[in-house]
């Protein structure tokens, strides 16, 4: 298991991560999305990018249950009251897409 200073220099050594990570869809290594993710909501339980990118990465490693989890959990925090303008337009295109590819694969 990578420690949390381990994960960070990953991502940091991919210059464009949350780019390919959240946008593109297009990550070689959704393990390290998944850590960041984890990492990201140790750190703070309401952290939206942290969760998004659970999402993602639980679905492209095939836990479904969790990605559904996890998209539940983003949702909520990205459509409560207090979600800036920003971060409603950050997160709601790539929630739709998520909600969309794991509707795809049915659970």
């Amino acid at each position: 298991m990578d420690t949390d200073a381990d994960i960070l220099a990953k991502v940091t050594n991919i210059g464009n991560f949350l780019e390919l990570a959240l946008y593109k869809n297009s990550l070689d290594d959704w393990s390290l999305a998944k850590d960041l993710g984890e990492l990201l909501i140790r750190i703070d339980a309401e952290e939206m990018m942290g969760h998004a990118l659970l999402t993602r990465a639980c679905r492209h490693m095939g836990d479904y249950e969790r990605a559904h989890k996890e998209l539940s959990i983003c949702r909520a925090l990205v459509t409560r009251r207090g979600a800036t303008e920003s971060e409603r337009e950050l997160f709601l295109p790539v929630l739709a897409e998520e909600e969309k590819q794991l509707d795809r694969v049915g659970k």
